[in-house]
């Protein structure tokens, strides 16, 4: 059960990191992090940013539910 969990959180991972570097920037630099950048751009359902956002979430979700049972497995 250890080793299924941890294969899970594993290739989790990898689909975060994976989905993220496939993604374009968002940002215009540190003028966006201080609130002076405007987000002109917007997914369309169906598109390949939409796709690999919804990826990341879900990848992101699974992940910390993997990591959260690998805890209380091994801990536990």
């Amino acid at each position: 059960m250890l080793n299924v969990a941890v294969a899970v959180a594993v290739l989790s991972g990898l689909a975060i990191i994976v989905a993220v570097v496939l993604q374009k920037t968002k940002a215009d630099g540190f003028s966006a992090a201080m609130g002076g950048g405007s987000d002109t751009t917007r997914h369309t359902p169906g598109s390949k940013e939409a796709w690999l956002d919804m990826v990341a979430k879900y990848a992101a979700i699974v992940w910390v539910l993997a990591c959260l049972v690998v805890a209380i497995i091994w801990y536990g």
